[in-house]
């Protein structure tokens, strides 16, 4: 079965269902659990993107098999001063927008990217990143830090004369891009799955204040994922909409399965309108 748009009664039901899974502390749908752990400090100020030292670029085909997709690795700082490690995946030519892959709990910027290849491969940028402590940039997992580890890659995007940067993130990788949309300037968010608070990492204080495009994503049957949905719906003031898939698909396992096609569709609809 495809997507649909819920009703303005489905919404209201979505919120009360967020309200009871706020009061359970349990967000985290099957990325994890929620915790009580107090919200995550947002960065205060911009750090400077370069790429990875020594690390030549790689072309590979697109899936599709268009467009050759360049394979850039890069690294970046954040203003802690941890070092974060990514791909930006780009095609020859001019191009304006760029797109984030944030990856969820426990995975890594792997889930993402033979998806941002295909997204690449239509002329947007995209770029990939391993939180702290996860794959290519080890050290210490901080869940609760994690938002900063997103707010340098936006950095490093304009710096890299990207004006239009659009954030995608999955469970925990949405909860952090609901946070940085507030403190960047992004042109439109999609989470995937996203739980309003997630390990000490909580974005419902920043909702209220995100007033750019925003699509929240989330499976019928995925726990807390559609209460979560419901409680953005209700306290984002952007323009905003909530598309409900069929099944218990939680974050970037949407990108495998029956719901596979269609949630591509909606990522790309999205950064093409």
């Amino acid at each position: 079965m495809g997507t649909y748009r819920p009703s303005r009664r489905h919404v209201v039901g979505l919120v009360a269902a967020a309200a009871l899974v706020l009061l359970l502390g349990a967000c985290g749908g099957n990325g994890g659990g929620g915790s009580s752990t107090p919200a995550a400090t947002r960065s205060p100020a911009p750090a400077t993107g370069t790429r990875a030292a020594g690390t030549p670029s790689a072309t590979a085909t697109a899936p599709s098999g268009g467009a050759k997709v360049n394979d850039e690795p890069v690294a970046f700082a954040t203003t802690d001063g941890v070092t974060i490690r990514g791909h930006l995946y780009s095609t020859p030519g001019p191009q304006r927008k760029a797109v984030i892959f944030a990856h969820m709990f426990p995975s890594d910027q792997r889930s993402w990217t033979a998806f941002a290849q295909e997204v690449a491969a239509t002329g947007i940028a995209a770029l990939t990143l391993d939180f702290r402590g996860y794959g290519e940039t080890g050290g210490s997992k901080d869940v609760p830090k994690i938002d900063r580890d997103l707010s340098a890659a936006v950095r490093f995007l304009k710096a890299r004369d990207y004006p239009q940067v659009y954030l995608v993130g999955a469970s925990m990788g949405g909860t952090a891009a609901l946070k940085v949309a507030v403190a960047e300037s992004v042109a439109g968010v999609v989470t995937v799955s996203a739980p309003v608070e997630f390990q000490g990492l909580d974005a419902r204080n920043d909702v209220p204040n995100l007033r750019m495009r925003l699509l929240f994503i989330a499976s019928r049957d995925d726990a807390g994922a559609p209460a979560s949905a419901g409680f953005f719906m209700q306290n984002a003031p952007g323009q905003r909409d909530a598309q409900i898939l069929e099944g218990s698909a939680h974050g970037t396992d949407l990108l495998k399965g029956s719901q596979a096609s269609a949630f591509k569709q909606l990522v790309l609809d999205f950064l093409n309108r």
